[in-house]
C-alpha cells in the first residue's frame, strides 16, 4: 500500500474556511527519550461554527514514560490563534500484542471572537500498531474531557477520536482523525505529518 495516494486527503482542511479546534494528532506515538518529533496538521470543524485551521506541534521524549510537546497554531472562523502543550504518560507500552494505553494532560489557550478561553483536558487513549512487511498501520481511540474557561466562567468539554497513523518512512508518519462531539466540543477532521528523529 503506498501511503503517499493518500496525502491528498490529509492535506483536505487546509483548503476549507474557518473554525478549527487542535486534534489528538501524534500524541499516541510515543516518542524515545532524548528524540523529538516534529509535525504539522490541517484541521476542518463541522460543528456550527465551522472552519479550517493548522497547528504545528513539537514533541521531545523526556523519558521511558513521558512526553512534552509544544503547540502553536491559527485558524479561521471562532477559534483564531492557539498555544499550548501537554505531557503525555504512556503507561503501557505498544508491544507484541499488548495494546499501547496512556493518558495526556493537556492546556492550550484559544483566541476567540472577543475573548480568550483556556482549555484543560485529560486525554486517555488506546493504540495497537500493526505491521505488514513495509506497511505499518497505528490505529488509535481517544476520549478528551475537561474544562473550559472564559471570562469567569466555565463549562464542562468532550469528545470522542478515531484515528490512525500511517507510516510514509522510517522518520515521517501520516495520521488522519476524526473527533466526534459529545459536550461542548466540535467535530472535526483532521490530518498531517510529523518528522520523528
Amino acid at each position: 500500500m503506498n501511503i503517499n495516494r493518500f496525502l491528498p486527503l490529509l492535506l483536505l482542511p487546509l483548503f476549507a474556511v474557518a473554525q478549527a479546534q487542535a486534534g489528538v494528532f501524534n500524541t499516541v506515538h510515543f516518542v524515545s527519550p532524548g528524540e523529538f518529533a516534529l509535525g504539522g496538521e490541517a484541521e476542518l470543524t463541522f460543528s456550527d461554527n465551522s472552519g479550517a485551521g493548522i497547528n504545528f506541534r513539537f514533541t521531545e521524549g523526556l523519558n521511558e514514560l513521558m512526553n512534552v510537546t509544544g503547540l502553536i497554531g491559527t485558524g479561521g472562523g471562532d477559534r483564531k490563534f492557539r498555544f499550548g502543550g501537554n505531557v503525555v504518560f504512556d503507561f503501557f507500552p505498544d508491544i507484541e500484542d499488548q495494546p499501547g494505553i496512556g493518558i495526556a494532560a493537556q492546556g492550550i489557550y484559544y483566541r476567540l471572537p472577543n475573548v480568550g478561553q483556556f482549555e484543560a483536558t485529560a486525554i486517555p487513549y488506546i493504540h495497537k500498531s500493526f505491521v505488514s512487511g513495509a506497511n505499518e498501520i497505528e490505529p488509535f481511540v481517544a476520549i478528551p474531557f475537561g474544562m473550559a474557561f472564559s471570562e469567569g466562567k466555565y463549562k464542562a468539554i468532550s469528545s470522542v477520536v478515531l484515528g490512525s497513523m500511517f507510516k510514509g518512512s522510517e522518520q515521517i508518519r501520516y495520521s488522519m482523525e476524526f473527533g466526534i462531539a459529545v459536550n461542548h466540543a466540535d467535530s472535526y477532521l483532521s490530518g498531517g505529518f510529523t518528522y520523528y528523529h
